[in-house]
């Protein structure tokens, strides 16, 4: 029934707004179970578990602590109970949002199950990650045929060959789409073709789809068919934030600001339009910044230094700004917290930073920087011995001396030298000469004790 899970798409929709993920998604898998093949569902659940794993700091083929060494055992023997494997496959992109193998098999036991939609909105996202996955688009290829969207099918084909020309399956579908135009039978393949055959307009749609956007002229095209989608649909907020968004990547920071405006305009509570205008603020930041430092390197002047220095002054009082804003809106949000407190860090405010950081050590991700830079701003304070707690508390989860063990240990030993505990002091500066005897001054510190 059209619009019958209109309701909890708006619902999942809020829940994403205000990063509750985890209830966002146990919304969309409830209408998935229940219409297994709907698509707009399907396209948010991918969305939903990118921008968590991009909020948690993962990359491609990184994984976020759960269940995921679960889900990865119960695909065993799993081959024709398409609909469990579509769960599990789910569970396990909830941690793991960048697998592409996974999200590979997920789309073909959709594709298997008869779920062309949502099949192809996962193989679309596979492109995402990788848009020289041959299957994935030869998959693509296929359901645009079975949906009878043959132009669409042809676009598919045509990348899968380009990247493969003697692949023999893309090769017979491309004639197989040619012979269907030629000899009028594209009636049995979708009475649409006709009118989208001419539509250039949808083309275009399709390669802005797969992100291929390699000069300002593309990327002032693909505005161009995003403001005919405003007019189809003036009040999708949405939509304004992605002319935002290609505006940006063409530095054009006015035109990108007045669309994020236009969509708060639409909806008031749009968290990543606000967002989004502020992050073209930071831009205007670091653009005035390139500026100056080329005309610094082109002619050194001490007026020009003193330029570069005050506009980068200006760039961390605005994010302190900003940022302060942000955890007063979400106060939970460790995030947030973590880099307010290192804003507050980089200006000085050695109080307030600590204040943040501190409610930041009990995230996992952050606990080991948020420790070292409370270490340090103790010692700034001339409060040695908690100087010492922070910076053997940032130090304890790690195993082995990598790069970011010998800075801790390095900043430690310095500590116990200003405690007068040389003893101490030489002991760490010896577990670090141990690794690597260049690492700093820290030869030269050692023979000095």
């Amino acid at each position: 029934m059209p619009g019958q899970f209109d309701k909890m798409l708006l619902k999942a929709s809020e829940a994403m707004k205000r990063r509750n993920y985890e209830y966002a998604f146990e919304l969309y898998m409830q209408i998935l179970k229940m219409d297994p093949d709907n698509e707009e569902a399907a396209r948010a659940i991918r969305e939903l578990t990118k921008r968590r794993g991009q909020e948690e700091g993962l990359k491609k083929g990184g994984r976020l602590r759960g269940l995921t060494s679960l889900f990865k055992a119960k695909f065993k023997g799993i081959t024709k109970k398409y609909d469990e494997q579509i769960v599990e496959c789910e569970k396990y992109l909830w941690n793991a949002p960048f697998d592409v193998k996974r999200m590979m098999e997920l789309a073909n036991a959709a594709y298997s199950a008869g779920y062309l939609r949502r099949a192809l909105a996962n193989y679309k996202a596979v492109l995402e990650l990788d848009p020289k996955n041959i299957e994935a688009l030869k998959a693509c290829g296929r359901i645009y045929m079975k949906l009878g969207e043959l132009q669409q099918a042809g676009r598919y084909y045509d990348a899968a060959l380009r990247l493969n020309p003697h692949d023999g399956e893309a090769a017979r579908a491309r004639k197989d789409i040619a012979a269907a135009t030629t000899v009028g039978r594209i009636e049995k393949m979708g009475t649409s073709y006709r009118d989208k055959i001419a539509d250039k307009k949808q083309a275009e749609k399709l390669e802005l789809e797969q992100h291929i956007l390699r000069t300002e002229e593309d990327v002032r095209r693909a505005i161009e068919l995003k403001l005919d989608d405003i007019k189809a649909n003036p009040n999708d907020p949405r939509l304004y934030r992605e002319v935002g968004d290609l505006y940006l990547r063409i530095s054009d920071f006015n035109s990108a600001e007045a669309f994020y405006r236009k969509a708060l305009e639409v909806d008031p509570n749009d968290f990543f339009a606000q967002e989004k205008i502020a992050e073209v603020q930071l831009k205007r930041y670091d653009y005035k910044i390139r500026q100056l430092m080329d005309a610094y390197r082109e002619g050194p002047t001490e007026e020009k230094r003193k330029a570069i220095e005050q506009a980068k002054r200006e760039k961390l009082q605005f994010c302190i700004e900003e940022w302060t804003r942000r955890v007063q809106r979400h106060p939970t949000d460790t995030k947030l917290r973590f880099e307010l407190g290192k804003f507050l860090y980089q200006s000085g405010q050695l109080d307030e930073a600590i204040a943040q950081l501190q409610k930041a050590q009990s995230d996992p991700r952050y606990k080991v920087e948020a420790h070292f830079l409370v270490g340090i701003a103790f010692r700034k304070k001339g409060l040695y011995e908690l100087a010492v707690k922070e910076l053997l508390k940032a130090r304890e989860p790690l195993r082995v001396m990598n790069d970011q063990n010998k800075e801790i240990t390095y900043e430690l030993a310095r500590t116990y030298e200003l405690l007068g505990k040389n003893d101490m002091a030489r002991e760490e500066y010896q577990k670090i000469i141990e690794v690597d005897y260049k690492f700093k001054d820290v030869a030269q510190r050692l023979g000095a004790l």
